[in-house]
């Protein structure tokens, strides 16, 4: 686990062993290599930029009244109907140090929306309930239009020309590197 290695001074001999890590915590899966050493890279970044501890002690150490609301441009709702998806991308949000919510469809983002201050709506197009993910699209912006939008697919693919101000397309499965991209 991450958390049972100190983190050596040698950047690549850390990524090496975080990313057989994670690919045996993946189940060893086939030609999958460069994903989990790609995962292992981002990892070794945020905790160089931002100068975390490799077991997060830092973060438990806090007295609970010291502790600060992440900011509104940190918060980011992620809407996914694929359980395991939005589970891995939520869970990499937050490692990131992003305040997440998560949602299953559109129904339940529009009640996050109304009582969360967010600052990013990362959705799928393809979702079960009373509107797809870009119905979504359009009420945040008309709802919401400082918030930014993140649309994925793995379906259909946007370009820049079909996206209006403030929203932008990634295609699916979202390259973890890219997505942290956008939101900053």
């Amino acid at each position: 686990m991450i958390g049972d290695r100190k983190m050596t001074d040698n950047a690549n001999e850390w990524i090496s062993v975080r990313a057989y890590a994670l690919w045996e915590m993946a189940g060893r899966p086939f030609g999958e290599d460069q994903v989990h050493w790609q995962q292992a890279s981002i990892e070794r970044m945020l905790l160089e930029n931002t100068k975390a501890s490799i077991d997060g002690q830092e973060v438990t150490n806090r007295k609970t009244g010291e502790r600060q609301v992440a900011s509104i441009a940190s918060s980011i709702l992620v809407v996914e109907d694929e359980h395991q998806l939005r589970y891995e991308t939520v869970d990499f949000l937050e490692q990131a140090g992003h305040r997440v919510l998560e949602a299953a469809n559109a129904d339940e983002a529009l009640i996050y929306l109304k009582r969360n201050d967010v600052g990013t709506v990362f959705t799928d197009i393809n979702m079960p309930g009373s509107m797809d993910g870009m119905e979504l699209v359009r009420t945040v912006r008309r709802n919401w239009p400082s918030t930014r939008v993140i649309i994925t697919s793995g379906l259909i693919g946007l370009s820049h020309h079909d996206l209006e101000t403030g929203v932008s397309f990634i295609p699916k499965p979202a390259s973890k590197l890219e997505l942290l991209q956008l939101i900053a």
